[in-house]
């Protein structure tokens, strides 16, 4: 007769597996609190607040959307702290005429220092597309 512990412990395992991965996921993510204000036409402003990092950090911002053609652009601006924020090179903040599922993407860092949260406010603007979701994730 098998003890009912060891019946338990498979189920167990996975569980304490799960856990391990929700808590070292969480532990590398900061904290974000994003916001998107009510569109206007094709337009959309979304403010996000950061907490402010102990060493210098990198992010990505990205816009997607879908419906593309061969008329669509699309552009993003992002400020940190109501200041221009200058995008890492690669990163993709415009597009013109390409078409199907296309995004744009602002990969930037932010140095240690000054107040215990950052302000990032994306602007986003588009013609001939439909603006679907953002992400902005710590890297």
């Amino acid at each position: 007769m098998r003890h009912p512990d060891l019946a338990r412990r498979p189920r167990l395992h996975w569980l304490l597996a799960l856990a391990a991965m929700a808590a070292g996921s969480a532990a590398c993510a900061e904290p974000v609190t994003c916001e998107s204000l009510t569109p206007r036409n094709e337009r959309r402003e979304i403010t996000c607040v950061l907490k402010a990092p102990a060493a210098a950090q990198r992010f990505r911002f990205k816009a997607h959307f879908s419906g593309s053609h061969d008329d669509t652009t699309a552009a993003l601006k992002l400020t940190l702290d109501g200041a221009p924020l200058a995008c890492d090179p690669g990163s993709k903040t415009y597009l013109e005429a390409e078409d199907g599922d296309v995004t744009l993407e602002c990969r930037f860092s932010i140095a240690p220092g000054g107040s215990a949260t950052r302000g990032v406010r994306a602007l986003l603007s588009w013609h001939h597309a439909e603006y679907t979701r953002f992400e902005l994730v710590s890297e």
